[in-house]
């Protein structure tokens, strides 16, 4: 079938111009041409599109119906190609991204507000959940990126490294490791299997924290002494500051005038243990401009807190 621009410029000469030679002419094309094109055309859709017995020709009520429906279909093509221009160009869209509501809290706000404000149109959705349930999201179309701590487990999931952060140990004054008088974040000071007969506050198991918790732990082959587990890392530090045990959260998350009256704030060389910040989503997934500006902002925004460390 001829494409459908064509179709319409060749029955909308018929109707102005009333004969085949003179509709020709105005399309700067042969008469025969013409004329088989349009019989053609009838034989396909097998329907009769113009009267041939009339001066001037006219379009049979079918072709009258066809040429309306034709040109509706090719305005509703345009305004698609329209909004998918408008899509690309990120002037409007929309973005759904998973994170954790521990990592939301000072993960996010790094981000969301200068993308914000560099594409308003971009409707932005945030789904905050456990990792679990983001990694499900992201292979069911649910969430188009997640924003996360590594470790990452899931192989059918890509990710890009956006910084790398300081690993931080609380340590109240009830702890025999507390040191009184300090006042800013030192290096942690003593053998790292003195962590060893603390007790903690930690966070779920299903978070990245304490992902990375188990795992610094485990290596040091230290089973903890956990007194009380909190949803909220926040809460969890508030608690580890007023002496019901030792917490681990990343640099990102202290303020940055801790008062330090009471507890100590130790960082854990890099070499040993660091957090890593990642954005991810599914393999199989075509990555759309949006989140590819995403990313890319991310990775700026965030490039530049790591290199402030």
């Amino acid at each position: 079938m001829l494409q459908q621009s064509t179709i319409i410029a060749y029955l909308d000469a018929i109707v102005t111009e009333g004969t085949f030679t003179q509709a020709a002419k105005s399309l700067y094309i042969s008469q025969p041409y013409l004329s088989k094109a349009i019989s053609t055309l009838e034989d396909e859709i097998q329907t009769k599109l113009v009267e041939r017995n009339r001066t001037p020709m006219e379009l049979t009520y079918a072709g009258e119906r066809f040429l309306s429906h034709m040109k509706k279909m090719q305005s509703q093509y345009e305004d698609m190609l329209n909004e998918l221009t408008m899509i690309t160009n990120l002037k409007y869209g929309r973005l759904r991204i998973g994170v954790h509501p521990i990592m939301g809290s000072f993960l996010l706000p790094m981000v969301l507000p200068k993308f914000h404000q560099k594409y308003p149109g971009i409707v932005l959705k945030i789904i905050e959940q456990n990792p679990q349930a983001t990694e499900e999201d992201l292979l069911d179309n649910k969430v188009d990126l997640y924003l996360g701590m590594m470790p990452i487990h899931n192989e059918q999931l890509s990710y890009t490294v956006l910084a790398e952060d300081r690993w931080c140990v609380i340590v109240p004054s009830t702890s025999s490791l507390y040191q009184p008088g300090l006042t800013k974040i030192e290096k942690f000071p003593y053998p790292l299997n003195m962590l060893k007969n603390e007790k903690y506050v930690l966070t779920p198991s299903q978070s990245g924290i304490r992902r990375q918790a188990n795992e610094f732990l485990k290596s040091l082959d230290i089973k903890p002494d956990i007194v009380m587990e909190s949803q909220n890392i926040t809460t969890a530090a508030a608690l580890s500051k007023k002496g019901m045990g030792l917490t681990f959260l990343p640099k990102s998350i202290l303020h940055d005038n801790e008062s330090m009256d009471s507890y100590n704030i130790f960082y854990i060389p890099t070499n040993v243990v660091r957090t890593r910040y990642f954005i991810a989503y599914s393999k199989d997934k075509t990555l759309s401009s949006v989140d590819i500006a995403m990313i890319d902002m991310a990775k700026e925004l965030m490039k530049e807190y790591n290199d402030s460390l």
